[in-house]
């Protein structure tokens, strides 16, 4: 359909373009009102989503003072927490029965030695 043949279309001014892919004008077929609602609310909510996941993505406490040194209280308190949930889930696997106490030293073991080093340690990513 070209912009000169009108019959059965309206001009229809759109949001910006970030809500839609099509020009500012543009000739085609009308959008229902149901529709256009539903668009616009559904980029509403990918733009909500977005916004919380780049939230979530910033640290509840950051492991830094303002000054830019590292907070060793916080950052001991955050190894701390990391500790306690590993360990329950440790305990959950062996209690439910998922591996025994030996499978899972092996496996941490065999995990370990990934990077090369026994050291008690596994590679940042």
């Amino acid at each position: 359909m070209t912009p000169d043949d009108t019959s059965g279309t309206i001009l229809r001014l759109s949001l910006p373009l970030r809500y839609w892919a099509t020009p500012l004008l543009s000739w085609e077929e009308p959008v229902g009102l149901i529709n256009w609602i539903f668009d616009f609310y559904q980029q509403y909510r990918i733009d909500q989503l977005r916004d919380e996941t780049a939230r979530a993505r910033v640290p509840d406490f950051p492991l830094t003072t303002g000054s830019g040194s590292l907070d060793v209280q916080k950052l001991e308190r955050a190894l701390g927490e990391l500790a306690l949930a590993l360990k329950t889930v440790q305990r959950i696997a062996v209690e439910k029965g998922l591996c025994t106490q030996e499978e899972l030293y092996n496996k941490l073991k065999g995990i370990d030695l990934e990077d090369g080093q026994a050291d008690g340690r596994a590679p940042l990513p």
